[in-house]
């Protein structure tokens, strides 16, 4: 082998995994929450609608603002969680 083939070998991972980056437990915690609340919400607003709550127009705001707010949050963690 030539010295720029054993160079080039040694920069490539031998298996796929050696070169990702795992996420964090707690971040996908936080992510899948952030989708149950999401969906959670919209579907009390669905559920409110159609008994005709009073405050139907209340849960369809708020199922608004979490699907602006949530994901915001949750990149806001991931960018100040300190890195390893």
């Amino acid at each position: 082998m030539s010295e720029t083939d054993q160079k080039n070998k040694k920069n490539v991972p031998e298996n796929k995994q050696e070169g990702t980056v795992k996420k964090p437990v707690f971040l996908q915690i936080f992510a899948i929450f952030g989708i149950v609340l999401i969906l959670g919400l919209y579907i009390l607003s669905l559920i409110a609608s159609l008994s005709d709550w009073e405050n139907s127009f209340g849960i369809f705001v708020g199922a608004l603002a979490a699907t602006v707010f949530v994901p915001i949050m949750i990149h806001l963690i991931k960018i100040f969680l300190p890195k390893e």
